[in-house]
C-alpha cells in the first residue's frame, strides 16, 4: 500500500446550539485538526430519528481540514457533541485558490 495524498477537505457539523459548536470549532483549531471553523449559527434539519420525522434547529460547523487529520477531528468532536449519532460527513475539496488551500495545509501540519 502506498503512500496516500493529503486532500483538503471540509466536514459538516450539525450541532444542537451555537454554544456546542462554538466549543467544537474551538477545540479543533487550537488542536491544529483544523484551519479553520466556520458556523452557521441557524439552519432546520428534517429528519427520520427513531421512527419519527424531526424538526430541529441546529447550527452548522463547516469545518476546513486535510483528510489525514479526518480520524483524530472525528474523534475530537464525538468527545464534545452531545448527539447519540452527529453528522460527521466530509467533502473533498476538488479545486481552490491555491494560496488559501496552501494555508489550509500549512496550519494543520
Amino acid at each position: 500500500m502506498g503512500i496516500q495524498p493529503i486532500h483538503v477537505v471540509i466536514v459538516m457539523v450539525t450541532a444542537a446550539s451555537q454554544d456546542e459548536a462554538d466549543k467544537i470549532a474551538d477545540q479543533v483549531v487550537r488542536s491544529r485538526l483544523a484551519a479553520c471553523a466556520s458556523t452557521i449559527p441557524t439552519v432546520r434539519s428534517t429528519y427520520w430519528w427513531e421512527g419519527k420525522v424531526v424538526s430541529d434547529q441546529e447550527t452548522l460547523l463547516l469545518i476546513k481540514t486535510t483528510s489525514d487529520k479526518f480520524n483524530s477531528l472525528e474523534e475530537t468532536i464525538r468527545k464534545i457533541h452531545s448527539y447519540k449519532v452527529p453528522e460527521i460527513i466530509t467533502i473533498p475539496v476538488s479545486n481552490g485558490f491555491p494560496p488559501y488551500l496552501e494555508w489550509v495545509l500549512r496550519e494543520t501540519s
